[in-house]
């Protein structure tokens, strides 16, 4: 047995140990009482040690004695080992399930059973059996006998060299005998990938008795552990190794958390003391991190791998208590557990928070025991750093205590794991980005979702521009010459000039106009017409401007004036000017940076340095200084740079190479037998990586710093991963049945334009069998939902009708304070889903200082906070899964009226209602996903699917020239718009509105 074993033949380990027979033990036992420490060695005092173990209350009572548990992967299920059949004395193998309180018999039912352990994939389990002992019958009514016999016999392990280990299908029930070998083979463990099973045997000593000495014989014949030792072997039973070959009981191996290292507990050759060990998994490195010459033994790693428990007597001969030891043993072991009698066999929950034991109390029975567990008591008294980020553990999103309370330290955990550096900040298409979505879809799997995603797994990737690079085509030369016999210089890529990632591609050659900031901008109240334009001619040349805004302007003009600062914004103003292409003075040439740009302008745009610019205003009478100094005071002065005999031409090939990448989404669904309808629960993954492109709003001092996006949207992902388990976990038990399907999804590339879930909504029907696709009747978003602090805006309400009452009902019953809110036109994934007619709800905890920073970090969330709007985002799930009337609840899709102008920008006055596909690429126009209810855009005609190619007169080719367009609009005033239309051109008057 892996780790109650007691060999015979020594009167010091003739242990009482956890499965003496005696009466059930009831809560009342008082379990906090301390006893005196005896006169032996302890390597930590008691009285003074944090209550690292608290809350604890008895797991089993039925028959005469139970122990050795261990749980699955997810936390929800024990197996362990009891007797308590009728007609069989010995122990036998059970899973108990701890949200249903189910228990299912394991083994046979006949002969000794013992050690037993869950296959990672949740369908396995292996233990030990002598259920196929010739000589079984007879054992049996040997132990009937002896326990008939008034006179007890202290308790002892049997060795019997017929357990054998076996591997049971839970589903089909089949067994599979894995350890044919003459011998005492048990004590197996699978590794944390299922792969490997390490175990303990004494198969040398029969196969090969010739190797054994006299004394070694003498000794083996009294006690059949004295020649156990460490194996390990593929799951399937090949492969055998042998890790361990010394006299003396190896025995009680476990595989640490990472899979690299294997504990076990050695027993000194004459059986007097045994210490805590662990090895390499090809037995090299073997380290012993206890030397307290005790009988210590149960040795088991915490789920973060720092530090294990184990059980040991340096109390007393009979009092076994709990200690734990550093991984390293580099401290000396700390007394973790008071309580009166025997204490062992102590195994960590998955989420490192609770523990389960077997306590023997003195009136000589054993049950299991479970209690809390502090983590960060335990590593204070080891002088242990607190616990890093660790990666994500199904079991963290379930409690013993409480089954599958999702607490706030399950969130805490996912959040501090997504948003360590180590990810970087988890850009879409990174190889960040694609190995967290690896290590999701593992625990999608560990959940027990089916797969959605392509091949039959669950990774659901979509294309996307990821970078631009420099093409070797690319040239640029300049000249001061006569007219018609210009002398050309070649600039140097990098040095003189870089073509910026926005470029269009191409030749363009023309003279040159300086045109000051480049600046066009309407009056306002506050704000005269600035035109930068106003005194030159730029068609058919290139245009000259400065970055930025004239920074002498009074304040509230340079905020007017940044409405068109952006540069795309002055290319396409640039360009409705008639000009060739753009220079911009840069005051640093760097290398070629991808901007995040979906389409290329339809101008070619280069950067060039202050020194070139120099060179090219020399004919002004001014260099860039002194035009800066004139400009900054707000003038509008312009200078086409010739001479009368000479004049400046620059020519230039532009050509870029895109790169295309791949983003990864991650999706999973709990399938209901029969349900025709689903609804999809969806959180993004990814954030913005260091701030290259997408909208940081780091601050100078913080450029290029990463962005960890705990808030957004690792609170998120935390919020579906724990909703995720708890669903699932619960109807597999059978506590509830939904009746509609639910997809659990996390999206990549929603900070570059929702383009994880916009291509994955689109293609859904043709990923789910086309036409006859399960509906998808709503879309649940978490998108910043760990920020709470006193009030939960629940978004998109008027996406349908039922929402409203729905959370109206929610507000009583919840000590969260509800905004609810109506417009279902959000910049996030929800979006997705509305433009295809599916009603949307989305939960947001609110902005804050640190959004799109790199203060956005995990030590500011409030998991607390967090946690409880779960649990309302739970119960609007259980809303929607719930039968009413034998029916679903139903939810109707309406169209709903915009908060004006959301979905168009902030850089202009007017309204239009038009919902742009920020997700087009190769498209020449603006693809519209739709128009919002009641406004301009509809009301004129305007349709999903449409293509804009212009817009009061001007051209539109992308969403820039859009832009501009939409900024030269007055309120009230009909204009023109022409579409394309399933390729057919369509024009339409409509009349923009002033935005509220």
């Amino acid at each position: 047995m892996r780790t109650h074993s007691v060999p015979t033949c020594f009167s010091v380990l003739a242990l009482v140990l956890v499965l003496a027979a005696c009466a059930p033990v009831h809560d009342d036992v008082p379990l906090a009482v301390s006893p005196q420490p005896s006169a032996a060695q302890a390597p930590a005092t008691d009285e003074t040690d944090p209550q690292v173990i608290g809350n604890v209350r008895q797991l089993s009572y039925t028959g005469l004695r139970a122990g050795e548990a261990y749980f699955n992967r997810d936390g929800t299920q024990l197996i362990y080992q009891s007797e308590r059949e009728d007609k069989n004395p010995f122990y036998q193998i059970y899973t108990l399930n701890l949200l249903s309180g189910k228990i299912d018999r394991v083994s046979p039912g006949q002969g000794k059973t013992t050690c037993s352990w869950f296959h990672p994939d949740g369908e396995r389990a292996l233990f030990s059996s002598t259920h196929q002992d010739p000589r079984l019958q007879e054992k049996v009514k040997e132990e009937y006998e002896a326990r008939r016999n008034p006179q007890k016999n202290r308790y002892s392990w049997s060795f019997d060299e017929e357990f054998k280990i076996y591997e049971k299908n839970l589903k089909s029930g089949k067994l599979k005998l894995l350890t044919p070998e003459h011998g005492y083979n048990a004590e197996g463990s699978y590794s944390p990938d299922g792969r490997l099973i390490a175990f303990a045997s004494n198969r040398n000593a029969y196969a090969h008795p010739e190797t054994l000495t006299a004394e070694d014989q003498k000794l083996f014949s009294q006690d059949p552990s004295y020649m156990m030792d460490i194996y390990i072997m593929n799951a399937d039973g090949s492969n055998v190794r042998q890790l361990t070959d010394v006299r003396g009981y190896d025995g009680g191996p476990f595989f640490s958390p990472d899979g690299r290292k294997i504990t076990w507990r050695r027993f000194a050759p004459n059986g007097q003391s045994a210490e805590i060990y662990t090895m390499n998994l090809d037995g090299s490195e073997q380290k012993a991190l206890t030397k307290i010459k005790a009988m210590s033994w149960a040795p088991f790693f915490h789920p973060s791998g720092d530090y294990l428990i184990f059980t040991t007597n340096t109390q007393g001969y009979a009092n076994f208590e709990l200690y734990i030891v550093d991984a390293e043993g580099k401290h000396e072991p700390v007394r973790v557990s008071h309580i009166p009698e025997f204490d062992g066999l102590p195994v960590f929950h998955p989420n490192g928070r609770e523990i389960v034991w077997t306590h023997k109390t003195e009136k000589g029975d054993g049950q299991l025991f479970r209690a809390d567990w502090d983590d960060a008591k335990a590593r204070a008294l080891l002088a242990l750093p607190p616990a890093q980020a660790a990666a994500i553990r199904v079991g963290q999103f379930s409690s013993v205590n409480k089954p599958l309370e999702i607490s706030p330290q399950s969130v805490q955990q996912t959040v501090d794991y997504l948003a360590q550096p180590e990810f970087a900040g988890r850009l879409t298409g990174s190889e960040q980005e694609a190995r967290i979505a690896r290590e999701l879809s593992s625990v999608f799997q560990q959940i027990g979702l089916s797969p959605v995603g392509e091949n039959g797994g669950y990774l659901a990737s979509f294309p996307f521009t990821s970078q631009v690079d420099l093409g070797p085509q690319t040239r640029a030369a300049w000249s001061f010459g006569e007219p018609g016999k210009p002398a050309w210089s070649e600039l140097e890529t990098g040095k003189d000039f870089v073509p910026l990632s926005f470029s269009r591609t191409g030749t363009a050659k023309g003279g040159v106009v300086f045109a000051g900031y480049g600046l066009v901008a309407p009056a306002t109240e506050k704000l005269e017409a600035f035109d930068s334009y106003a005194h030159t001619d730029v068609k058919g040349k290139w245009a000259l401007i400065l970055r930025d805004i004239p920074e002498n302007l009074p304040a509230d003009k340079r905020v007017e004036l940044l409405y068109f600062s952006r540069l795309q914004n002055k290319v396409q103003t640039a360009a409705q000017k008639g000009a060739v292409g753009v220079l911009v003075v840069s005051d640093k040439i760097a290398p070629l940076h991808f901007e995040g740009a979906s389409t290329a302008l339809s101008l070619p745009v280069i950067g060039v340095s202050k020194e070139l610019a120099d060179k090219l205003l020399a004919s002004t009478g001014r260099n860039l200084a002194q035009w800066t100094e004139v400009l900054d005071t707000g003038t509008t002065q312009a200078a086409e740079i010739k001479t009368r005999e000479k004049e400046v031409l620059v020519d230039a090939n532009i050509d870029l190479i895109w790169t295309r990448s791949t983003g990864n989404n991650v999706v999973g669904e709990l399938k209901v037998p029969g349900a025709k309808e689903t609804v999809v629960i969806g959180a993004h993954l990814d954030h913005l990586g260091h701030g290259e492109f997408g909208s940081s709003l780091a601050k100078d001092e913080e450029k290029g710093q990463i962005h960890p996006g705990a808030d957004d949207n690792a609170s998120g992902v935390a919020g579906v991963l724990a909703l995720a388990h708890q669903l699932a976990a619960e109807t597999q038990a059978g506590l509830i049945h939904p009746q509609r399907n639910i997809i659990f999804a996390l999206w990549s590339g929603e900070e570059l334009g929702l383009l994880g879930s916009t291509h994955w909504v689109r293609n859904f029907a043709a990923s789910h069998g086309g036409k006859n696709a399960e509906k998808i009747v709503a879309n649940i978003n978490l998108d910043m939902i760990g920020r709470y602090q006193g009030k939960l805006q629940v978004q998109g309400l008027g996406s349908a009708k039922e929402w409203k009452g729905l959370f109206e009902k929610a507000a009583l019953q919840t000590p969260v304070n509800l905004i609810l809110q109506d417009d279902p036109y959000l910049p996030s994934d929800s979006m997705a889903f509305y433009l295809e007619n599916i009603p949307t709800v989305m939960f947001f905890t609110g902005a804050h200082g640190e959004y799109h920073t790199p203060r956005d970090v995990a030590s500011l969330i409030n998991a607390q906070g967090e946690a409880d709007v779960l649990n309302l985002v739970r119960r609007t799930l259980d809303e929607l899964g719930a039968s009413h009337g034998g029916k679903p609840l139903p939810i109707t899709y309406a169209k709903a009226e915009s908060s004006r102008g959301q979905m168009e920008g902030r850089s202009f006055r007017v309204y239009l209602g038009t919902i742009p596909d920020y997700t087009q690429e190769a498209v020449k126009g603006v693809l519209l996903s739709g128009t919002t209810k009641n406004s301009p855009a509809e009301k004129a005609g305007l349709a999903g699917n449409d293509v804009i190619v212009e817009l009061a007169g001007l051209k539109i080719e992308n969403l820039y020239d859009y832009v501009y367009a939409l900024q030269t609009l007055k309120a009230n005033k009909e204009t023109q718009i022409k579409v394309l239309r399933k390729g057919e051109a369509k024009e339409f008057a409509i009349t923009p509105e002033a935005k509220e």
